[in-house]
């Protein structure tokens, strides 16, 4: 069923139902009002059948006005291409290499280049959008998105995916999630980011549940703002999961209501992991996903008693295997390249700028490398031990900064952690640390504890070469560590301590 039917069959079968509410400020559009603004829309992108399809980027800060924008778009089969609205400065860039036909955006005095730009204040654009004088897309059919990866590992890639990958991908994670009309998720995250289009926006249309949205994370009252809508389940990252376990925790009946806290964008390190329960009594989900399998890749069990922390779960829906440098597959607990294959990976990046030239993602035999590094035990749970281009290369010794990354998190006065591989005359490279702290804290003292620690519980060669507190680690826009950014401009970060640790030998 496409997203234009489920619209109309939402707005028939449970008109008055919640669809969407802005968590912050309480404002509510039932599945009838979503179903009359997804045929306003219709009627105003209505044209004359033409080879190519129109292409829109949303720069969209409103977490309601994005929502039910990007859902009236696809439902008119335009292309959408979500732009994160706090980088305005790139639209530009970025409208020039997706080759858009116009930018919707909410911003005041928002420019896209030599793309045209409507600002939702002014109503619908009347006049249309009309189709640009570009080639048809070289496959079967235009995409009905395009997203860029999430670039913290590398430059980003430009992934198209289907209405059918899409709306495929969102069946799966609301039957895994056993999601329904009773059902009402929160999801805090970027939505720009496709977990907040897949895992929240799609999957509760196909569900015929309600999702409640923020366009960002807000501590203040956090747990309130949860038992005021009566949330059954939290759309999270590691960084919110973070925050929230040095928190107060939610009363007895907001904990009991909530059957989960979704977790994914980044591996859930296992102290956040523990201390978040901990501290909520709600338990939490870990999941893996990615850009280039529209979201979901592999979910822990629903029932608590059968997930296994510290593994991002089991594959949903497609075929992943790992594999070491020669491509044969590893055997359980031997860490490899993870891989993965299946109907709605992508099968293509798009190259930017004119034309529509497209790059091949997966390999000679059909799977895509995600260039993630990980482990499968005998039940077929995987375990993510880091990307493959952060491998430190110690003296021929291969360290994955996560492993040192979790020891740091243990500690109950870190809030972040980052390691990387520094250039060493002897050895190749080292790891450096950069730490952050509570601000209450003596940098010097916690940054002579942290070394202890990694002393006693890491072999040498793991052991930081040098650990730093500093003021902030850089990361993305679902708080996920950007390394290469680290890595760029650690010198710009602000020194509060420095240890020096033992070379390896």
């Amino acid at each position: 069923m496409s997203i234009a039917a489920l619209a109309a069959l939402r707005a028939r079968a449970a008109g008055d139902q919640l669809a969407l509410a802005a968590g912050r400020d309480g404002r509510t559009l039932t599945y009838a009002a979503l179903g009359r603004l997804v045929v306003e829309w219709g009627c105003v992108l209505a044209s004359p059948a033409v080879p190519w399809s129109r292409r829109v980027g949303l720069a969209i800060d409103d977490p309601l006005d994005f929502a039910t924008t990007y859902l009236s778009l696809l439902a008119a089969g335009v292309t959408v291409a979500t732009l994160n609205p706090e980088a305005r400065a790139d639209h530009p860039r970025q409208a020039g290499q997706l080759q858009l036909d116009m930018v919707l955006t909410d911003l005041p005095d928002a420019t896209a280049g030599e793309c045209p730009v409507w600002h939702l204040g002014d109503g619908l654009p009347r006049g249309g959008i009309p189709p640009a004088s570009r080639p048809p897309w070289p496959t079967s059919s235009p995409p009905a998105v395009l997203l860029s990866s999430s670039g913290t590992t590398g430059t980003p890639k430009i992934v198209p995916l289907s209405e059918r990958q899409l709306l495929a991908v969102a069946g799966r994670v609301a039957g895994h999630h056993r999601l329904g009309p009773g059902e009402r998720g929160y999801s805090p995250l970027p939505l720009f980011h496709v977990n907040a289009q897949v895992v929240g926006l799609l999957s509760a249309l196909v569900a015929g549940a309600s999702l409640v949205i923020d366009s960002r994370f807000r501590r203040t009252d956090f747990w309130g703002l949860l038992e005021s809508w009566r949330v059954t389940w939290l759309n999270a990252v590691p960084a919110v999961l973070a925050i929230l376990a040095d928190t107060p925790g939610p009363d007895a009946a907001t904990a009991a209501r909530l059957r989960f806290a979704r977790s994914a964008s980044a591996p859930l390190p296992p102290a956040v992991h523990a201390r978040f329960e901990d501290r909520t009594g709600v338990s939490v989900l870990e999941t893996y996903g990615m850009t280039e399998a529209a979201s979901q890749v592999t979910a822990n069990p629903l029932a608590p008693p059968t997930r296994q922390p510290g593994s991002a779960g089991m594959p949903v829906g497609l075929a992943l295997r790992v594999v070491d440098e020669e491509g044969a597959p590893c055997r359980p607990g031997a860490t490899g390249s993870i891989e993965i294959r299946g109907p709605d990976v992508v099968s293509n990046y798009l190259e930017p700028g004119p034309g529509q030239r497209l790059r091949a993602a997966r390999n000679e035999s059909g799977w895509l490398v995600t260039g993630d590094m990980g482990h499968l035990d005998q039940r077929g749970f995987v375990y993510l031990t880091g990307r493959a281009d952060d491998v430190i290369n110690c003296g021929g010794e291969k360290i994955y900064p996560r492993e040192i990354e979790d020891l740091l998190r243990s500690h109950p006065d870190v809030t972040q952690a980052a390691v990387v591989g520094r250039p060493d005359e002897v050895l190749g490279q080292c790891p450096v640390a950069y730490v952050t702290a509570r601000p209450e804290l003596e940098p010097a003292a916690l940054a002579e504890a942290l070394m202890r620690s990694c002393e006693a519980g890491l072999g040498r060669a793991r052991r930081p070469r040098r650990l730093v507190v500093v003021d902030r680690v850089p990361a993305g826009p679902t708080g996920k560590v950007s390394r290469r950014q680290l890595e760029r401009d650690a010198a710009c970060l602000q020194d509060l301590a420095v240890v020096e640790g033992a070379r390896a030998s």
